[in-house]
């Protein structure tokens, strides 16, 4: 009887902790309730855990975009002097041809694929400064043609 007693008791002290367990686990694999006990606690054992690395990782990543910022705007100034480049070499091509020099079949070629970057620049930086060249690629795109239908190069 004794230990029926005992056991009965030991019971009594288990129990809550028992019902408690029972109860997290019910709420845990019941699939309309949103209560995840567990997964809370795994969660929170896991920030406690990892937390300085953790926060290094949000400062790396916080370095990281500002590396791209800084190539980001680099790309760009390269692009732009590029971009101006092609635009003195236009500039510069159809002033010759307006003085009466001639020119090769490949010099066209060459500055036909500035005119392409350029154009392409000019139309995906609609800011960009473009009206001093448009009259220049006119000159050089009729005189190419000319010289096609002539085959007049150089």
């Amino acid at each position: 009887m004794e230990q029926i007693t005992n056991i009965l008791n030991s019971l009594k002290e288990i129990a809550p902790w028992l019902a408690i367990l029972g109860g997290s686990i019910a709420v845990e694999v019941i699939p309309p309730i949103k209560l995840k006990p567990w997964s809370w606690i795994a969660k929170w054992i896991g920030k406690a855990i990892n937390g300085n690395v953790i926060s290094e990782l949000n400062g790396i990543k916080g370095e990281i975009g500002e590396i791209k910022k800084q190539n980001k705007q680099q790309d760009d100034e390269r692009m732009l002097d590029k971009a101006l480049d092609a635009r003195r070499r236009i500039l510069q091509f159809a002033d010759e041809i307006r003085r009466g020099v001639r020119h090769s079949y490949e010099h066209f070629a060459n500055v036909s694929e500035d005119i392409t970057f350029y154009e392409k620049y000019c139309d995906d930086h609609p800011k960009f400064e473009n009206d001093r060249a448009k009259v220049s690629i006119k000159i050089i795109n009729d005189t190419y043609e000319k010289c096609i239908k002539e085959n007049d190069f150089l």
